[in-house]
């Protein structure tokens, strides 16, 4: 395995572990690479499906959709058959700062920063509300 994707790979296993660590049900799908229009690491929470697209970086950048896309596609299948779902962008940094970022079909780019985004503490108040305020996290 490249030290790149090696990388990634950790990096998933890292975030499913946080999430369970908090008692919440993560998975990591294990088909980076290969173009199949899944998240990296799948979790259900409160009714809800959360699919995280997982990069792992040195140093803040710009990301494209291309980047994500395939997390995109996954969410909107999840709306297409009317399940309730939302899609994020994970991504840790040198040093094991956690940033996430909120995708939608609108988003073209993300300037990912460990200055910016939601914490992992941050992302798990916002996850408890979509539910508690009976809201659809689709945003499509």
């Amino acid at each position: 395995m490249s030290k790149r994707r090696k990388k990634g790979f950790n990096a998933e296993r890292e975030l499913v572990k946080k999430f369970k660590q908090k008692g919440i049900w993560a998975t990591r799908i294990p088909v980076s690479g290969i173009r199949q229009p899944l998240p990296d690491v799948l979790v259900a929470y409160r009714g809800i499906l959360h699919g995280f697209e997982v990069k792992s970086v040195m140093k803040a950048q710009r990301m494209y959709k291309k980047s994500f896309d395939n997390t995109i596609y996954w969410l909107n299948a999840m709306t297409q058959e009317s399940l309730r779902a939302c899609a994020w962008l994970a991504v840790k940094f040198k040093g094991n700062k956690w940033r996430f970022y909120k995708l939608t079909n609108e988003i073209e780019k993300i300037d990912i920063s460990p200055n910016n985004g939601y914490t992992f503490t941050q992302l798990l108040k916002i996850l408890n509300q979509s539910n508690d305020e009976g809201s659809v996290s689709r945003e499509t």
